[in-house]
């Protein structure tokens, strides 16, 4: 083979070995599970490829060139299972009954090629060639073969090509569709001339394939955030942080969580929820905020405080960013919030607001309503009552009374209950008329 034909095999079995350097990476999520034997079997078709050149044994040059057509098919239920799972979509169980009944089939035809002549229309002989090989005409389990490998690749196009397409008006990201649709039509275009018209030293078939699983692991694998977290090992400070995390990609999803974020709040990151949804779901357990300013004054006692910050994640080849949150836990600081502002706010005896209460409402009423009322109440007589019941008994009549006036203002809305100070109540109505 010439040197330019032996540097475009290296280059592109280089290609085909450098998803194997990380393969703990496709490990970050179920949808890549099958990429990663996909990955494995093209290696193991750069292994067959290499020896075939190499070879000068007859016997071993002979099988090794049959056993290139089952690689071809298995790599390609590979591929239709991989895209499957990467969309999020079930593979159908006659669907890999089939993949394995024509395996079988595949071995038979190969293996028994001396004798039956299905796969290439030439027998083992001692003093077979390479080349002698390549220049067979093809049996008729090779059309089969060919067909079927190329029903299962069209379809398996069709669908990431829809997905992409999807994607593309989503994001106006066209470098996805168009890469993969060119890569395509360059793959059958070569493929046809190859088995058809013209023969190529190096089979177009693993160089598209290379070029195709390539392309793939750039777009589906490099471009994900939790992908680019693994690869620059951040993925270790992520689970080692002590706050609650989530990671969402240009589109909005959620593609990750820390496992306390999925525990708590039971979510499944793989339904690929946005991140609204997110907050949606968490909402009935958990008050998601980021600035206290946003808080409501009153205090949920049922609920999870969570304070959010969050930082952009720029994602390579891609126009828009991803985005990382972080949420700190801030209940029991709330909770003591909380109570302080109670405690300066309100009358501890009778529980209804105090004197500081009115002083800060006193600004806001004459700023923001045009037409409010003020009821005083003063409780005449309360020291005889003290001195002669007990300062038990006088505490107990203000209880009571203010429970009163608390009982009103269930009654009717924007009335607000105020000790003033001793045996001085105020009762104050907004936006009321209260002749």
């Amino acid at each position: 083979m010439d040197t330019y034909l032996w540097i475009l095999f290296l280059a592109t079995a280089t290609l085909s070995i450098l998803p194997l350097s990380r393969l703990d990476v496709f490990s970050v999520s179920k949808r890549y599970f099958y990429f990663k034997y996909l990955s494995i079997f093209l290696f193991i078709w750069t292994i067959v490829t290499d020896l075939k050149y190499l070879s000068d044994i007859p016997f071993l040059t002979y099988y090794i060139s049959l056993t290139v057509f089952p690689l071809i098919f298995i790599l390609t239920a590979l591929l239709f299972m991989s895209i499957r799972r990467y969309l999020g979509k079930k593979i159908p169980k006659l669907a890999v009954i089939f993949f394995l009944i024509f395996l079988l089939l595949e071995l038979f035809a190969t293996y028994s090629n001396n004798f039956f002549l299905m796969m290439i229309d030439i027998p083992y002989s001692s003093d077979i060639t390479f080349d002698m090989i390549r220049g067979a005409n093809f049996g008729w389990f090779f059309m089969i073969h060919t067909g079927v490998c190329y029903s299962i690749i069209a379809y398996s196009f069709v669908m990431i090509s829809k997905r992409l397409y999807i994607n593309l008006k989503k994001d106006n990201d066209v470098f996805p569709f168009v890469v993969i649709v060119l890569s395509i039509i360059v793959g059958i275009v070569l493929n046809i001339m190859h088995i058809f018209f013209i023969e190529f030293m190096i089979d177009p078939t693993y160089i598209a394939f290379v070029l195709l699983v390539s392309l793939l692991y750039t777009i589906f694998y490099i471009r994900d955030i939790k992908m680019i977290l693994k690869i620059k090992g951040n993925d270790l400070i992520l689970d080692n942080l002590r706050e609650m995390y989530l990671l969402v990609n240009q589109r909005g999803e959620v593609v990750s969580a820390s496992s306390e974020l999925v525990e708590k709040f039971d979510i499944c990151v793989d339904n690929k929820i946005s991140f609204e949804d997110f907050k949606i779901m968490v909402s009935n357990k958990a008050v998601i905020y980021k600035d206290p300013s946003e808080l409501d004054s009153e205090y949920i006692e049922d609920k999870i405080y969570l304070h959010m910050m969050e930082k952009k994640i720029y994602l390579p080849m891609l126009k828009r960013k991803g985005t990382f949150y972080l949420f700190y836990d801030e209940t029991k600081n709330q909770k003591y919030i909380n109570e302080l502002n109670f405690v300066l706010t309100h009358d501890l005896m009778t529980k209804i607001y105090n004197r500081n209460y009115f002083e800060t409402l006193e600004k806001e009423i004459e700023e923001d309503y045009n037409k409010y009322s003020l009821v005083m109440f003063d409780l005449d007589g309360l020291k005889i009552f003290n001195d002669y019941l007990g300062h038990e008994a006088g505490d107990k009549l203000l209880k009571n009374f203010a429970d009163a006036l608390t009982q009103v203002t269930k009654k009717f809305k924007d009335l607000i209950p105020i000790r003033m100070g001793g045996d001085e109540f105020l009762l104050i109505g907004l936006n009321k008329d209260m002749n």
